[in-house]
């Protein structure tokens, strides 16, 4: 059986040894194999593209410019083929971010970026910091996406981000969490799927997400 090939996207946002490990335990055994995209790159030869992202929104766009990643993933995207953004690698979908200065996404998906809104107190009495980090668990919206199966929204994932999505399309949002505000936290249309938190680094729940994705034919 001919293997599919996942590309991994290093855009020099952050170490992405995390995501690399967790994609190879879960393919081991499997009939995938994972190569990793550091430059231009033939987008022909790939089954699955994977962006994951930590850092300055602006930074990570203007790394997959320099390494001329841009074009070719633009193209790869064109082909209907799947994409998952991590994080950052999800901001870059929608139209911009006004993290520092306001900087251009991909506009793939309607919506921006803005910093969150760090109103009221969480259920210890204490005062919201920013940024977001630790564990949340998330509300369901379209819970018969192929992304959600066998997930529960008891199980927890990994937040680390200063900067959350807004006036996006509802049909778009697959769930959300809740820090300070409602903060949507997986996306999707068509071959694109985003994620707010780290799936990498969400134990058994991440595991199973990313599970999903790779057996999703959109």
């Amino acid at each position: 059986m001919k293997k599919k090939v996942i590309g991994l996207i290093d855009g020099e946002s952050g170490n992405i040894g995390s995501i690399k490990k967790a994609i190879k335990d879960i393919i081991k055994n499997r009939p995938y194999q994972l190569k990793v995209i550091k430059d231009d790159f033939n987008p022909m030869i790939f089954d699955k593209i994977i962006l994951p992202g930590q850092g300055a929104y602006a930074t990570l766009i203007s790394n997959l410019k320099k390494f001329r990643i841009y074009q070719p993933l633009k193209k790869y995207l064109e082909s209907d083929s799947s994409y998952l953004g991590i994080c950052v690698g999800m901001q870059l979908m929608f139209d911009f971010s006004l993290e520092k200065i306001k900087t251009s996404g991909f506009s793939w998906l309607s919506g921006n970026f803005k910093k969150i809104k760090t109103v009221g107190l969480d259920y210890l009495g204490r005062n919201f910091k920013v940024p977001h980090m630790g564990w949340n668990s998330l509300q369901f919206k379209y819970a018969n996406h192929p992304i959600l199966k066998n997930l529960d929204e008891k199980d927890q994932y990994y937040f680390v981000h200063s900067y959350y999505l807004e006036d996006n399309e509802k049909n778009q949002l697959i769930a959300s969490t809740n820090y300070c505000h409602e903060i949507p936290a997986i996306v999707g249309k068509d071959n694109y799927i985003g994620v707010q938190f780290h799936p990498e680094k969400s134990s058994l729940s991440g595991q199973k997400l990313i599970s999903n994705w790779l057996k999703w034919q959109p």
